[in-house]
């Protein structure tokens, strides 16, 4: 079987979508020469609080970011579901429709600690591989604290050549180098509440849709 070049995916809640979500991924893309991503917004995340944007107002952002970086296109199946979202189910419909291409899920470190308490998480490596952002270093270090059975999950699953995504259909997980920013939507829609600036945390298209459309404003409920 012949297989066409890997697609990204990279899901979230995006409330709002920040910097922090988008240069480690553009970053791990070019070091595993993967050309192609998808935004996936969550409708209602199965494991995090309710989003404070609507999903039309989280869909539109995301949707700003793929105009601007030709990298990202918007994959809105999360949202049109109408229903809680789990990886599985996004990953099963997506393998279905492209039975020839290499799935990576782009994730963080804090999201590949906790894989184990993900939905049907065994079933993932049938579907994709994982790329996790991290700095080398922070992760090399952090290797030694992980639990045993993440430890011996990498040892089964980990590759360092990129080229073993674009050469295998599902299984893997590659720990890409790359920057980390801490930024938190969370502290983000707390500085906006405050009226602070967080300029330096999102792109300017980012901001000013948030501006013209009010959105994280003193009005809005923060539970």
């Amino acid at each position: 079987m012949k297989l066409t070049p890997p697609l990204g995916i990279f899901g979230g809640t995006f409330d709002p979508i920040h910097n922090g979500h988008i240069f480690p991924v553009i970053e791990a893309a070019e070091k595993t020469n993967i050309t192609k991503i998808a935004l996936m917004p969550c409708y209602i995340p199965s494991h995090k609080d309710p989003a404070t944007a609507s999903s039309e107002d989280r869909l539109k952002m995301v949707k700003l970011i793929c105009g601007q970086y030709p990298l990202f296109y918007a994959d809105s199946r999360d949202i049109n579901r109408g229903k809680p979202t789990f990886s599985v189910d996004s990953l099963t419909e997506i393998r279905q429709s492209m039975p020839t291409t290499p799935l990576c899920f782009f994730i963080g470190t804090d999201s590949l600690q906790n894989l184990f308490t993900w939905h049907n998480w065994e079933k993932l490596f049938s579907l994709c591989h994982f790329v996790v952002c991290s700095r080398d270093g922070e992760t090399l270090n952090a290797i030694n604290t992980y639990s045993d059975a993440l430890q011996t999950l990498l040892k089964k699953r980990q590759v360092t050549d990129p080229i073993a995504l674009h050469n295998s259909l599902a299984g893997y997980i590659y720990l890409a180098n790359t920057q980390t920013l801490t930024v938190s939507s969370t502290e983000i829609r707390k500085q906006i509440f405050n009226n602070q600036s967080v300029e330096k945390l999102l792109p300017s298209k980012i901001l000013d849709y948030i501006q013209r459309h009010k959105l994280y404003q003193p009005h809005t409920d923060f539970c």
